[in-house]
């Protein structure tokens, strides 16, 4: 069956393709920690989750993944599972490193890649980056981007230009027959761990950069990359996200989403904005 979160659905059109609504749980939850979360995820959230119009995801450690692509499964939800990184080589003396055949061996869907945290406290790089997208899209994952500007880029006027920068080089090296299983995160970095999430004046901007810079590498004629929204997210910052960025495709959450009442209260929130909330019984 064909997924309809790949469907190049042109921003505007008619039809919408589902919100993608996921967590990066970061250096949390054991493998039966994780299984757990996907259970209680199972139970809580298949009202909410039936009319198909959310697809979730979920990035919990490596050591997780074994537990958590099975537990995902027996949910019968629309779950991604997807690791937190991946190395830029297929294989090699790289010790400690994860290789993308590896990961789809587990039954791994999409990584996440450029998290501002593998960016600012592990070194990577744009050109590192762009490394790892090559090899993990031709491994068969999807990839899930992450860029966003610090509060000096901010300060000084070049916060747009550092995210189209990243766009650019980060996708430098893929074709565009495989921009369909690519999906772009903005988490503004000065906006991680803060009181409220950015705004939609900062966030538009962006969306119309990122979108400006696929243009410029891909041409017009391009699926159309989900552009997803990280950075403090909280429950109450959904609907005036959604409701003022009517090109926004989705969140990724943060602390919100480490527990799943914390998660589906985002889902349900997004569905109610976009006047998509099944009515209940």
């Amino acid at each position: 069956m064909t997924d309809p979160a790949s469907q190049p659905i042109q921003r505007g059109s008619s039809e919408r393709r589902p919100l993608i609504i996921g967590t990066n749980t970061k250096l949390h939850h054991t493998p039966t920690e994780t299984a757990n979360y996907l259970r209680e995820l199972g139970e809580k959230g298949q009202d909410l989750l039936d009319a198909g119009a959310v697809r979730l995801f979920l990035c919990p450690p490596y050591t997780s993944l074994p537990a958590a692509v099975p537990a995902a499964r027996e949910t019968g939800l629309p779950v991604w599972i997807g690791a937190q990184n991946v190395d830029g080589h297929l294989n090699g003396a790289f010790t400690g490193e994860i290789s993308a055949p590896m990961l789809v061996a587990l039954g791994t869907d999409l990584v996440l890649l450029g998290h501002a945290e593998r960016r600012n406290l592990f070194g990577e790089t744009n050109e590192s980056l762009a490394k790892k997208v090559v090899v993990a899209l031709a491994g068969g994952l999807r990839v899930m981007l992450c860029v966003g500007e610090k509060a000096d880029d901010r300060e000084h006027g070049v916060g747009v230009e550092t995210v189209r920068r990243q766009v650019k080089i980060a996708l430098s090296g893929i074709p565009v027959d495989q921009l369909d299983r690519v999906m772009i995160a903005y988490e503004p970095v000065w906006a991680i761990g803060a009181a409220a999430a950015a705004g939609p004046d900062d966030v538009r901007p962006i969306i119309a950069e990122i979108t400006s810079a696929l243009d410029d590498r891909f041409g017009e004629v391009r699926p159309d990359v989900p552009v997803l929204y990280g950075g403090s997210v909280s429950v109450g910052s959904v609907a005036t996200l959604l409701n003022e960025l009517p090109d926004l495709d989705g969140f990724l959450l943060g602390r919100v989403g480490l527990t799943v009442d914390g998660l589906l209260g985002v889902v349900e929130a997004a569905l109610e904005a976009r006047g998509q909330l099944a009515p209940t019984a």
